[in-house]
């Protein structure tokens, strides 16, 4: 912390309360410890003076919420670094030809957004599947002698 701020930990809890409110625009969470409202107050304070959340963390974060609103199982995107956004994706399974088209916020496939490609792998096949090694993005392992 900078010199300017004041300890967050010599601060009680009343003005913890205050400070909190004032960076958030907020009262904190009803049943906050001491401890919530020091990392509440102290990342505002880190965020002004170094930067927050790049794009592709908060955009994760996003999906995760809305995974558990959705009552669906959180989970965590890799990132897709190794598709360049625009890449068409070929694979054909049971006689049928399907593309699916890299986004830069995911995945297009029968126009509809998609998260991961081993969703979209679930969808096409109706068994889980891992989607970069079902769309041979993986190589096979070796098999040992």
């Amino acid at each position: 912390m900078n010199q300017v701020e004041p300890d967050l930990a010599g601060l009680d809890l009343g003005n913890l309360h205050r400070r909190w409110r004032a960076a958030h625009g907020n009262p904190p969470p009803p049943r906050a410890g001491r401890e919530l409202l020091e990392l509440g107050v102290g990342w505002h304070l880190q965020t002004k003076a170094h930067g927050g959340l790049d794009r592709a963390t908060r955009e994760q974060i996003a999906a995760l919420v809305e995974d558990v609103r959705e009552g669906r199982e959180p989970g965590i995107t890799k990132s897709r670094s190794y598709l360049n956004p625009g890449t068409t994706l070929v694979r054909e399974w049971n006689g049928r030809t399907y593309q699916v088209q890299v986004l830069d916020t995911g995945y297009l496939f029968e126009n509809r957004v998609w998260r991961s490609l081993s969703e979209i792998a679930r969808e096409i096949t109706g068994a889980r599947w891992n989607g970069p090694k079902f769309f041979g993005l993986r190589q096979k392992q070796k098999e040992v002698a």
